[in-house]
């Protein structure tokens, strides 16, 4: 495992160099030099695919003829939701393109783990990364982890339609990071596993349950009259087979591929926090794109990624489901007066929230419900 990284380590560096000496050589000088995050793409070569016409479903013509290659880097395995849409991306990509961009895609974390990813991303020896958001992302994102904000997969897109004023605002932190949002739409729901019967909101108290090691995860938690005990994911499925906890959450693929339903009975559909899935690109590298080639770009993820990345998400959620539901596990939904209480009862965490990112994301996100529920 150690020899696959450092060759995909050597690989991804070897790219880099090429395209920063090309750029070099063609690049106007400056007065402060060039840093990681400021590179432009490779000049075009006399070899490069001719220029294509617009597409008849309206995508935009590519009349540049540089050579691009795109490294996405994820830490999720080959058989995920996040590969599959990774794959989906390279494939609309190089076809509209003509060839002229390839992607070359890393999963398995083999470029590093998701902080060495996130870093990397963020300095621009990769130019894509993909995940979750959230406070452990940043902690302006920290919104992102209130509870029981919508109680649907359909409500929780609506929250997020790229016209709303939540994902603008997302999109201006992900810019202060320096990264540029491609790509941010629902992933499905953490839910919580149980050796314990939960048929309302009351029957959470007393619950056992492994949680993130997240000061808003644990006041939730709390708030609902649980136990919340942080365990390393690796220790999860042992801590559960020795009754050290009795109950875990988290996506219902992430149960599935970990085998965490083997050592529980229930799985209770609490819908208490929406995963995200997003598709990230270092900004330097997406602001230097040729004027088509990032048109492109933004055709695709609008036009193409967003539908595909969430059916993909929610068609892995439901498969992992069915594959629990065959193991034997039983499957309870809460009534809506159920996620009504848990949030009223949230009201600590949330103070939390608005301690970390503020008034103004609060009140984008309280209206964002509200639209989504209207």
């Amino acid at each position: 495992m150690k020899t696959k990284k450092l060759l995909a380590l050597v690989l991804a560096a070897v790219m880099m160099l090429a395209m920063t000496a090309c750029l070099q050589n063609n690049a106007p000088a400056s007065d402060g030099g060039e840093t990681a995050t400021e590179a432009q793409p490779a000049e075009s070569s006399t070899d490069a695919a001719p220029a294509t016409t617009a597409g008849s479903d309206g995508a935009p013509a590519i009349t540049s003829t540089d050579k691009i290659d795109i490294i996405w880097s994820h830490n999720s395995p080959e058989s995920s939701a996040g590969h599959k849409i990774a794959l989906k991306f390279k494939e609309e990509m190089e076809t509209r393109s003509g060839g002229n961009i390839t992607v070359t895609i890393y999963p398995n974390g083999e470029l590093g783990s998701v902080p060495e990813n996130d870093q990397a991303l963020r300095e621009g020896s990769i130019q894509i990364g993909s995940g979750t958001s959230g406070g452990l992302i940043d902690k302006r994102l920290s919104y992102f982890d209130a509870p029981n904000l919508v109680s649907s997969n359909e409500q929780a897109l609506a929250m997020i339609g790229r016209d709303t004023d939540l994902f603008k605002y997302t999109a201006g932190i992900y810019n202060d990071m320096g990264l540029q949002v491609l790509s941010l739409v629902p992933g499905g729901f953490r839910e919580t596993s149980s050796n314990k019967e939960i048929r309302s909101f009351e029957d959470l108290k007393g619950l056992k349950i492994r949680t993130l090691e997240n000061p808003t995860a644990i006041a939730y938690w709390q708030s609902w009259g649980c136990n919340p005990t942080p365990v390393a994911f690796s220790d999860l499925y042992l801590a559960l087979q020795q009754g050290l906890v009795e109950a875990q959450e988290n996506a219902y693929n992430t149960i599935s591929s970990s085998k965490l339903y083997e050592q529980q009975k229930y799985i209770v559909n609490t819908h208490h926090v929406i995963m995200w899935s997003g598709i990230y690109m270092n900004k330097a590298f997406y602001d230097s794109l040729p004027d088509d080639y990032r048109a492109l770009l933004d055709w695709v993820c609008v036009n193409v990624m967003d539908s595909y990345a969430y059916e993909r998400n929610i068609a892995d959620n439901d498969e992992a489901l069915q594959v629990m539901k065959d193991a034997g596990l039983e499957v309870i939904d809460l009534a809506e007066e159920d996620y009504a209480k848990m949030r009223e009862a949230a009201a600590p965490a949330y103070e939390l929230i608005r301690n970390d990112v503020g008034d103004e994301a609060m009140n984008i996100l309280e209206a964002a419900i509200a639209a989504a529920n209207g």
